[in-house]
């Protein structure tokens, strides 16, 4: 398959300037939805179901993040900034399909938030208000962050291999929060005895990345509050990567097989202990009914 980056010269150059949250937020649904056509093509060529075809892309310097002239820097005007993991499977602008300097991209390990993580969010909501309309948090499917801290939830006493190391330490302990209310929430859906079920500990690392990029989401929102005042400031929205299917969502899957109504992309943050206790329901609840079938009953190991 070619995929063609397409430049007009004779094409008039339109600056991007988006209005709102909202048209943000198409314009990253829109470039999403481009990436996975790309992929399924891609994953059809390679089973021998579809002959290679071409994609083709209209460009021009602006869309690639270019100086309109020779000699000046272009100015920084993001329309978004994402926060999320570092896992090299997750290329942000690719998968949304975005240009240089559509995007102002934090990553760190298990997308959590501190304190640089706030200096840099800090800085794009107070010197680039004019183009910055969206804040994502974007966690991943099977992150490693969030699969050490499960694993130090389910087995304390190998907490001790990372207890001594503070940078480490730090990473696992901001996700702690998100381990427990996915384990509350999945005993709640499923019953005490759903930890001994073989399928729990997969269960409760898919609903801690779902837990943990809506919580992060939660204390980034404070943060914007905070820096804008009362005013008008970017709306903060979370979403999870899921690196089988090669979708953002705001829930995981109902099945494993695609159908039905497409899932949104992102989600809002939930406003109140008792929202994000219903969130936790819900995510324990998809996930329970996808991945801990009743007659399984085998202890888990360890």
């Amino acid at each position: 398959m070619d995929i063609v980056y397409r430049y007009d010269p004779y094409r008039p150059m339109t600056a991007r300037l988006l209005e709102n949250a909202e048209a943000a937020i198409d314009n990253l649904r829109r470039g999403h939805q481009r990436y996975a056509t790309i992929v399924t093509q891609v994953h059809r060529e390679l089973a021998g179901d579809q002959a290679p075809g071409q994609v083709v892309i209209p460009a021009d310097p602006l869309t690639l993040g270019l100086p309109p002239w020779a000699g000046s820097p272009p100015v920084q005007t993001p329309f978004a900034l994402v926060l999320g993991c570092s896992d090299a499977r997750v290329p942000i602008e690719r998968i949304f399909d975005q240009s240089p300097n559509d995007l102002f991209v934090i990553r760190v390990a298990g997308n959590v938030l501190g304190v640089e993580c706030l200096g840099s969010i800090d800085y794009a909501v107070s010197q680039l208000a004019a183009s910055l309309k969206l804040v994502v948090v974007l966690g991943h499917s099977t992150c490693g962050a969030v699969s050490a801290a499960v694993d130090s939830y389910l087995a304390p006493k190998d907490y001790a291999s990372i207890a001594f190391t503070h940078a480490l330490r730090s990473l696992i302990d901001r996700i702690q929060v998100a381990v427990r209310g996915a384990a509350t929430a999945l005993e709640r859906v499923a019953g005490a005895g759903v930890t001994r079920h073989p399928g729990y500990r997969g269960a409760l690392v898919e609903a801690t990345v779902y837990l943990n990029a809506a919580i992060t989401a939660y204390d980034v929102r404070r943060e914007v509050d905070r820096l804008v005042a009362g005013g008008p400031g970017p709306r903060v929205v979370h979403g999870v990567f899921d690196l089988v299917r090669q979708r953002v969502s705001a829930r995981p899957p109902a099945a494993e097989a695609d159908g039905g109504p497409p899932e949104p992309v992102f989600a809002d943050v939930p406003d109140s202990p008792d929202e994000f206790a219903e969130l936790g329901t819900e995510l324990a609840q998809i996930i329970a009914d996808r991945r801990l079938d009743p007659t399984e009953t085998a202890d888990r190991p360890g």
